[in-house]
């Protein structure tokens, strides 16, 4: 494949260059999730020339998720199409060189292996921990790296997650936070929070595709972007005593 002027300034830059490029548009990447954050993100990589994204996500566009969610627009709303249907023909305008897949459907423990085994990476962008622990379960066991990304009101966090290099999920959250727990229905969301943890999550998977793992972040981040208070958590290893990896 000839990478033109579309990614030209990409290529300049020393992280990449032509042969990162090269290996960019090899990569299939599944993304769980189009809503605000699996918008970002496949818009992000889709520009950055990845070869292949698979989309998945039951849900159908509404007015509430113009404020965030930046591949969809009124029209959308107005026919209610499938995000992933929607995400697809909006990438398709702007790069029609790579190939998306929409997969309208949730991730369950019967189709994880079928939408998941072919990707090099694995990104959640979902709004729940149920189908994160699918993703984390299912790739620990398969060896396929991912990445966490989570964001509500002004809050958002993020973790890469490499079997058996990194800590998983369960390592950092042995289980799931229990009673309420704030969602963007009940506690909001600001869109830059999102696009904060998308271009994060994003940049991540870019410098695992073009093969920079020495670059990646083995920490588990996280930033109120309203008070500013941030902190990270160490996440370089794998515990023992895990149920899932150790």
């Amino acid at each position: 494949m000839e990478f033109h002027d579309r990614y030209s300034r990409q290529i300049l830059f020393p992280g990449i260059g032509p042969e990162g490029q090269r290996l960019l548009s090899q990569a299939h990447v599944a993304i769980v999730g189009c809503g605000a954050t699996g918008t970002c993100v496949a818009s992000l990589l889709a520009r950055a020339g990845t070869g292949s994204l698979r989309i998945i996500d039951r849900d159908y566009v509404e007015p509430s998720n113009l404020q965030r969610q930046t591949l969809f627009d009124e029209a959308d709303a107005a026919e209610s199409l499938p995000k992933a249907v929607a995400a697809a023909r909006k990438i398709a305008a702007f790069n029609s060189e790579i190939e998306v897949k929409p997969e309208v459907a949730d991730l369950t423990p019967e189709n994880a292996e079928r939408l998941l085994e072919k990707a090099d990476l694995i990104l959640d962008a979902t709004d729940n921990f149920e189908t994160r622990y699918l993703i984390n379960d299912w790739a620990v066991k398969s060896g396929k790296p991912w990445i966490y990304a989570a964001a509500v009101a002004a809050y958002a966090v993020t973790m890469n997650i490499i079997p058996g290099e990194t800590a998983c999920l369960s390592c950092i959250f042995p289980a799931p936070p229990e009673g309420t727990v704030e969602t963007c229905d009940t506690a909001g969301i600001l869109n830059s929070a999102v696009n904060w943890v998308g271009s994060i999550q994003a940049t991540e998977a870019i410098k695992f595709l073009v093969g920079a793992r020495d670059k990646l972040r083995r920490t588990l981040l996280s930033l109120d972007l309203w008070t500013n208070d941030g902190a990270e958590v160490a996440a370089g290893s794998p515990r023992a005593d895990c149920q899932t990896c150790g």
